[in-house]
């Protein structure tokens, strides 16, 4: 019973993260996703949605290395599903849109 109880815990701890990220409260998503995060990457367990969702706020918040980093380790992810193909999709965009912007950039240097 206990064990079940932590992990409806766990899995709540990780919903209010992704709904952090909707609701466009980045940084407090972060520090909520952060430990699941680093779990899943000592586990090797692939888990789009977490990192997709964390990669959106890490961006969104200017962590461009910690996205890089993130992107492309959901670029090694096999999307199992529908959702995490589009996720995947999504992160893409995200990726193309901070390529472009650096470009700019470096053409005003």
């Amino acid at each position: 019973m206990e064990k079940t109880e932590k992990l409806k815990a766990f899995a709540q701890e990780m919903k209010e993260g992704f709904q952090l990220v909707k609701e466009k409260r980045d940084e407090e998503a972060l520090k909520k996703l952060e430990p699941f995060v680093e779990l899943m990457r000592r586990s090797e367990a692939p888990h789009i949605r977490l990192f997709s969702t964390y990669s959106i706020a890490q961006i969104r918040t200017g962590k461009l290395e910690g996205f890089l980093q993130t992107y492309a380790e959901v670029k090694e992810m096999e999307a199992k599903t529908e959702e995490e193909a589009k996720l995947k999709e999504q992160l893409d965009g995200f990726f193309n849109e901070l390529m472009v912007e650096l470009q700019k950039e470096d053409g005003q240097a």
